[in-house]
């Protein structure tokens, strides 16, 4: 595992919030996923019903706060087994390394975050992509060395999927609306907070270590300048 730990800020509200993580997200998660499949195979509508729209929540359709979890990544049968089984998976990795408490928080945060977002400039939202690409994030930071099987057939490490992921959020950083950015910024806020202390530690060893290897080079280290 490359990332087991937490920031401390998580790991003090885990202390003080026993209980408060949910046990097998990943069937929650998925069951949302399923049924609103389902419901979309019924009636193409019912994609409306179930969407983060603020404009209907303020006016009495509060079920849309967490409906919008439910409207399917794909309405394709074949790609959402794949996607069924996909989220299954990580998200179950994800529990298995940091635990229910800090599993939970991660996608809370990510889905308050989400509400904010179509509140704040009345965007409504169709779909949880974008979620499941943090959670994927996530998994992939906490076991980048670790083999998963493509389409349940092309063998591939989860770090070259996430820096594939990593490309193409800084290209629709680039090309997209301002809007669209602010968004995506938004949605990756969940990760950023749980992970940047990771990699700013990581940064600053380097350039420590980078540093160190300057001043031994320089002579300034380890006793007296090297003779010419």
């Amino acid at each position: 595992m490359l990332y087991g730990q937490t920031p401390k800020w998580i790991d003090w509200l885990d202390r003080r919030l026993p209980g408060f993580g949910i046990p097998n997200l990943a069937l929650y998660l998925i069951g949302a996923q399923a049924c609103g499949f389902l419901l979309t195979l019924a009636n193409p509508n019912a994609i409306l019903l179930l969407m983060l729209d603020p404009s209907l929540v303020l006016k009495g359709e509060v079920w849309r706060l967490v409906t919008f979890l439910a409207v399917p990544l794909t309405l394709s049968p074949l790609w959402m087994v794949f996607t069924l089984y996909f989220l299954y998976f990580i998200i179950n990795g994800i529990e298995a390394e940091w635990g229910e408490f800090r599993t939970t928080l991660y996608v809370l945060v990510a889905v308050l975050f989400t509400i904010v977002f179509s509140f704040a400039f009345q965007v409504p939202i169709y779909n949880t992509a974008v979620l499941g690409s943090t959670l994927f994030l996530a998994a992939a930071t906490i076991a980048p060395e670790y083999q998963i099987l493509l389409f349940l057939v092309l063998p591939v490490k989860m770090k070259w999927l996430a820096w594939l992921t990593v490309v193409y959020i800084v290209y629709a950083l680039i090309v997209g609306s301002w809007l669209s950015r602010l968004y995506l910024l938004t949605m990756y806020a969940n990760y950023l907070l749980f992970f940047g202390p990771y990699f700013a530690g990581r940064l600053k060893a380097f350039y420590r270590r980078k540093k160190f290897q300057q001043e031994i080079a320089a002579g300034r280290v380890g006793g007296d300048k090297p003779t010419e």
